[in-house]
């Protein structure tokens, strides 16, 4: 192989990476797991940090303000690419990682990792989106991704997708999705929610973010459930403090969120894959499910707000199939109960006791 050539490709790649990382930090979103996964690429090699800085000194030079957001990666690595100002720490481009580096000093790599800290605080948390989708109010949608897998988002669901060269990498911000995972022993494929990243090499799983926690279940092969908190990467190279659990093909789990205040370890649990996912067949199955959550799924779609006004109903459990295409099939049912009564207006549905008479 031609040896420019490959230099050439090899800076290509972290000029993406670099403009992958500056978009994310871009959005506003970025998690506490994120931010320590950057601080650890930014460690790898001082190439890093520079491609890095090019990225944020050419948006910098950009017109002023790009309120309509229209800026993509490649017109990062674009602008990068022409930048000839010399930045605020001078590199050679060593192509060995860091702790190879005798010659580069402590002091030059302090300012440098300095000046991308303070460049973070400096560029701020604008909305500039990219590899980002999304999902409405009883929409769902299919993504095909570059290397053949694909990731099928339930209504009210978004994703942030970023690959490189060594992993696939994809936040789950919000919602629901379930993963079809191609086959590459060489790029691990795992998904963040929150603190808890879930990784696959070739299989088939459904992550659901809820504020009560993450819900992971396997349909076909293995996958790695981990804490992703800045103390226990252990997808990314750090020290993990604890052992990530294996869930197998008709296993499911139910991870904390973070920040819980009774936060235990989760256990695998046997499931029935085909209710953890019927949102694929626009069904909704619950089996004695307490009615709060039902309303939290009927929610996700119809426009009219499903609101349990009296909380002694929010426990009663309810079971039964209903269509997630049709309010009626579930409003229908609880419009029957004798102890319930239904008050609906264009925005919302609200359920109460039936007063006796």
């Amino acid at each position: 192989m031609n040896t420019r050539s490959s230099k050439s490709s090899k800076a290509d790649i972290v000029a993406a990476e670099a403009s992958a990382w500056f978009v994310e930090f871009r959005t506003g979103e970025a998690t506490a797991g994120d931010r320590a996964r950057f601080f650890e690429w930014l460690r790898r090699s001082p190439d890093h940090i520079q491609a890095y800085l090019e990225i944020a000194e050419g948006w910098a030079e950009l017109p002023t303000a790009d309120p309509e957001h229209h800026l993509d990666m490649q017109a990062l690595i674009q602008r990068a690419r022409e930048s000839k100002e010399e930045n605020i720490v001078s590199f050679s481009r060593p192509s060995v990682a860091l702790p190879a580096l005798s010659h580069f000093g402590a002091r030059a790599w302090a300012a440098a990792f300095a000046t991308v800290v303070l460049s973070l605080s400096i560029v701020g948390w604008l909305a500039l989106r990219a590899d980002v989708y999304s999902t409405g109010v009883g929409e769902q949608r299919t993504l095909r991704l570059a290397d053949g897998s694909t990731i099928e988002l339930n209504a009210l669901s978004r994703v942030r997708v970023r690959m490189s060269e060594n992993v696939r990498e994809i936040d789950l911000q919000e919602g629901q999705a379930l993963f079809h995972v191609a086959k590459d022993k060489a790029r691990p494929f795992i998904v963040h929610s929150d603190e808890t990243s879930v990784r696959a090499v070739g299989t088939q799983f459904d992550v659901y973010r809820k504020s009560s926690g993450t819900i992971i279940t396997v349909l076909e092969g293995q996958v790695a459930v981990a804490d992703a908190s800045p103390t226990t990467l252990a997808f990314n190279g750090g020290a993990s403090a604890g052992v990530p659990l294996f869930l197998v093909a008709g296993e499911q789990v139910i991870v904390p969120p973070n920040g819980s205040a009774k936060k235990v370890e989760p256990k695998p649990k046997h499931t029935d894959v085909a209710v953890a996912t019927a949102w694929t067949q626009q069904h909704l199955i619950f089996d004695d499910t307490p009615l709060s959550d039902v309303a939290e799924e009927f929610n996700r779609y119809n426009t009219r707000h499903l609101v349990i006004s009296d909380p002694m109903l929010r426990s009663m459990g309810i079971s039964g199939v209903y269509s997630s295409t049709d309010p009626d099939s579930l409003l229908g049912f609880l419009r029957a109960q004798p102890n319930m009564q239904l008050s609906e207006s264009d925005r919302e549905i609200r359920v109460a006791l039936r007063k006796q008479k």
